[in-house]
């Protein structure tokens, strides 16, 4: 039997008993709606239309080389197996616009990575994404995220650092690693909230 369709939530906070995350419709800083999800095994395709339509740059900035294999890039990201929770976000036409993962580095911390697609920066779906992770990794018994980042992605660091109080533990050649508590998804939730009813604000 299919599962009924997702309903908008606001909150952004649906997660199953055991913490597994629910299907959810978000709402964008722009009024536009996507629908989050876990990721499976029959997203390999569609994640590597997703990942061919990012430009250069942005393949750049995420993966640290623009000569990226886009296929086997797409195989990891739809995998679903232990230690790992992969989320993906898709349009109204069913499009995939953005993905993100957790992967458990020893008990209680986790490497996480976000893409977002080029036309929705700046909207919050990026924030909404590593909230989402992270209220699931905190059930979980994760407590602290850990991300490498680009110094020259600023926009990256400032969702972590905006988002999540997310502090650079690690420098080292072009790059740094951030850190944040899980339970800090709930600053990402109010400062989201926030900006949305606050004219003038701009998107983090």
């Amino acid at each position: 039997m299919s599962s009924p369709p997702p309903t908008l939530r606001e909150s952004r906070i649906a997660t199953s008993i055991d913490g597994a995350p629910q299907p959810e419709l978000v709402r964008l800083r722009d009024g536009s709606l996507v629908t989050i999800r876990p990721v499976c095994k029959e997203d390999q395709t569609p994640l590597r239309v997703f990942l061919n339509d990012l430009c250069a740059e942005a393949r750049r900035l995420r993966f640290f080389s623009g000569a990226i294999d886009t296929a086997e890039a797409a195989q990891w990201a739809a995998d679903s197996g232990t230690g790992r929770c992969g989320l993906v976000a898709h349009d109204e036409t069913g499009m995939i616009v953005g993905h993100a993962v957790y992967i458990v580095l020893e008990p209680t911390r986790a490497e996480v990575a976000v893409e977002v697609a080029d036309h929705l920066h700046g909207r919050g779906l990026g924030t909404i994404l590593i909230e989402r992770l992270a209220v699931t990794a905190e059930q979980r018994g994760i407590t602290h995220f850990v991300a490498e980042v680009l110094c020259e992605n600023r926009a990256m660091l400032e969702v972590f650092r905006e988002g999540f109080d997310a502090r650079v533990v690690h420098h080292e050649g072009p790059e740094e690693r951030v850190e944040f508590l899980t339970s800090d998804w709930r600053l990402a939730h109010e400062r989201f909230d926030l900006g949305t009813r606050e004219p003038g604000r701009e998107p983090g």
